[in-house]
């Protein structure tokens, strides 16, 4: 019996997660490379990608032109102080002062890291220094959309009226932070790029986490158990009390607070109290100092109603930053709470509880899937969709049949291109809960119409962030992530980031490669040649009876023209001789009667198929619109293949004129014919790599 179309499977590399990738060279400069080449030839390092010139400053504010980079210097730290240091004794939030530039979000979160040694090691490595092995070469490492890069700088650093431009140390001597701001700048383009920031956005790129913001005003159901489960996870906390202008920044309240200031909450107990359960929270203030003093504070009367032992274990006496505070006076004197959730990857304490994670790489194209929200209902099926299923409730003793969900969203290499007009766009994501099935609707067409039926359990809001993050709890089943931008057409690539606190899967919805019988089969309005047709023939080939790339050429041009429900901007050559190849059965590249006879007739099958297609009656497609006719055809195609067609078939506007059509359609028939010779043991369906399917359907 013969196969009924073929189908392909794409084999996979062979691990169900990706490796653990080494850290990356940041535009492949590798540190320990260009330290031996530098002492080597006794010379110091300066860096040729982020030189001491204006463009490394910024483009607008701090452009080259600007009043406040005139009369800027460039120093080496020895040309700034007598005795450098990178380090002058152990790293500690006051190493951290800011300079002239709006970034304090990146330096609230370095502060803040300086609290925990082992992941500020991995972000700046220790053992460097001004003395032994000293080339005028540094190196940090940040996270970034799910690879760690080693960013290697010159210690060449900005200086103007005696003093450094952008951060600096308290300790005039020491050049850390300075150094760490200057690859920070140099991984985004420049200074000027980290202009306006979020805090969870420096975390994330710090620690490879996933960061959460949460308004302490408006909180959370069971806010106690939620930071209880960030403890034992090991998450890094940051809360503040904002300040309403800057001169409230530093403040101290009569509660022995600081407003504009970053606690780390670093541990939860409950305590009973005259039969009443008491929830505590253990606060740090990075100053190692200024402590709170109301109920149960270092010395708090509430302590001497606590067993003698517990109250030796918890209670803590002495001026060092550190204290207890009752959650309600949590909430009620602090404003926002900043968790960063690390992944297994990072954590140093196996016996942490660790998050399951997964992620993915998209891209949003322009006439692909680029769908914008849901107020765009005509386009908004065709953004990327992820399905992730929920099996395993979480062990939360007050909270039955319930899992924990968190999302995060993060749109790629957006701050870099501020210095060419481009900045963050609007993002976000919807979640929909979907039938059981969801998994068997395989066709485009079924999913464009179950799409807009769902109903959304979750509508993140929509930024102009790099991040969005949420946290959901949702009864265990299968639930579908579409992530967007606000408006159509706005392309990006982005990650999309799932932490769940017991297992889960996570896939990309996609489609399978298939044509179906019929692609292969003649048109049924091929039949026996009327003698009309015969003579028509023979007046278009001319003497040697057959037809070639430039007399089809000719034909089409000239029926197109009799036709304005059609537009074309023209057949190429390429066009017509891949329209040939498809009925050549004899291979010399031109076509006699019977074949031209089996062309003509796809050719008119085609034409109805993209007037029935072209919805609006423009004489053009979209790139939604072919891709519903290619499946009315038998041609269904996976995502990756319909995002390289777009780029080869559609105009700067994503949109497909009927030359194209037929040229992308023989390109397709061509390409499922050659697979279908793959086919050997003839029963439709071939498996190949993915290496191998690339060299197949690239179009050189």
């Amino acid at each position: 019996m013969a196969p009924t179309g073929i189908t392909i499977r794409l084999l996979k590399d062979g691990s169900s997660s990706p490796p653990k990738e080494p850290v990356t060279p940041h535009l492949w400069q590798e540190y320990q490379k260009l330290v031996q080449e530098c002492l080597q030839q006794g010379r110091l390092f300066e860096d040729p990608q982020f030189p001491a010139a204006p463009k490394s400053l910024g483009y607008n504010q701090l452009g080259p032109w600007s009043a406040e980079t005139r009369g800027i210097e460039w120093r080496r730290p020895q040309e700034i102080c007598r005795f450098p240091q990178f380090v002058c004794e152990d790293m500690k939030w006051t190493d951290v002062c800011q300079g002239q530039l709006g970034n304090c979000w990146f330096l609230a979160a370095a502060a803040s890291l300086t609290l925990y040694p082992a992941l500020m090691a991995r972000v700046v490595p220790p053992t460097q220094s001004f003395q032994e092995g000293y080339a005028g070469i540094f190196h940090f490492q940040f996270w970034q959309y799910g690879h760690w890069m080693d960013v290697v700088v010159d210690d060449r650093l900005p200086f103007k009226n005696g003093e450094l431009v952008f951060v600096h140390s308290a300790q005039k001597s020491e050049f850390w932070a300075a150094l760490l701001e200057k690859a920070y700048a140099k991984l985004h383009g420049s200074y000027e790029a980290l202009n306006g920031g979020w805090m969870s956005e420096a975390f994330v790129d710090f620690t490879g986490g996933l960061d959460e913001s949460l308004d302490i005003k408006v909180p959370p159901p069971s806010l106690y158990q939620l930071i209880h489960k960030a403890v034992v996870k090991h998450s890094l906390m940051g809360a503040a009390i904002k300040i309403q202008s800057q001169q409230e920044s530093e403040m101290q309240t009569p509660e022995g607070l600081v407003k504009g200031h970053a606690y780390s909450v670093i541990a939860t107990w409950e305590v009973k109290l005259h039969g009443r359960k008491i929830e505590l929270l253990r606060l740090r203030n990075p100053w190692g100092k200024v402590e709170w003093n109301g109920r149960w504070s270092d010395n708090s009367p509430q302590w001497s109603n606590i067993d003698p032992a517990l109250r030796l274990k918890l209670q803590v006496k002495g001026e060092d930053g550190e204290f207890w505070m009752q959650m309600e006076d949590f909430l009620r004197f602090f404003d926002t709470l900043e968790i960063c959730n690390l992944t297994p990857d990072s954590l140093r304490d196996e016996r942490a509880q660790a998050w399951s994670t997964n992620s993915f790489h998209g891209n949003w194209v322009r006439g692909h899937n680029a769908g914008g929200c849901r107020n765009y209902r005509g386009t908004f099926w065709t953004n990327p969709q992820y399905l992730v299923t929920l099996k395993e409730e979480d062990e939360d003793e007050e909270e039955d049949g319930w899992c924990t969900l968190l999302v995060s969203l993060m749109q790629r290499n957006r701050r870099q291109g501020r210095a060419i007009g481009r900045d963050f766009l609007v993002i976000g994501f919807e979640i929909y809960q979907v039938p059981k099935e969801f998994e068997q609707m395989t066709l485009v067409s079924q999913r464009m119409d179950l799409v807009p039926s769902l109903f959304p359990v979750v509508l993140s809001p929509f930024v102009a962030q790099r991040d969005v993050t949420g946290r959901y709890k949702l009864s265990p089943g299968s639930y579908l992530i579409i992530p967007s931008t606000f408006n159509p057409h706005e392309e990006s690539a982005f990650n999309l980031r799932v932490f769940t606190e017991k297992q889960h899967t996570l896939t990309e919805i996609d489609y399978e490669i298939r044509a179906d019988e019929n692609v292969f089969q003649e048109s049924e309005r091929s039949m026996r040649s009327s003698k009309e047709f015969v003579a028509h023939f023979a007046r278009l080939s001319g003497k040697d009876k057959e037809i070639g790339p430039e007399e089809l050429q000719r034909i089409l041009t000239e029926t197109t023209l009799k036709h304005a429900h059609l537009k074309t901007d023209g057949y190429s050559l390429e066009t017509c001789k891949q329209l040939i190849e498809l009925t050549d059965h004899s291979g010399n590249g031109k076509l006699q009667l019977e074949e031209f006879n089996q062309l003509w007739s796809k050719v008119k099958d085609w034409e109805r198929i993209y007037i029935r297609y072209d919805k609006d009656r423009s004489g053009t497609m979209d790139v939604q619109e072919m891709r519903l006719a290619l499946e009315a055809e038998g041609l269904h195609l996976n995502n990756q293949l319909v995002e390289s067609l777009t780029g080869r078939y559609s105009d700067d506007l994503r949109r497909v004129d009927f030359d194209s059509f037929l040229s992308c359609m023989a390109f397709l028939v061509c390409l499922f014919k050659k697979c279908r010779h793959l086919d050997l043991n003839k029963n439709g369906v071939i498996s190949m790599s993915k290496q191998k399917w690339d060299q197949l359907t690239s179009f050189k």
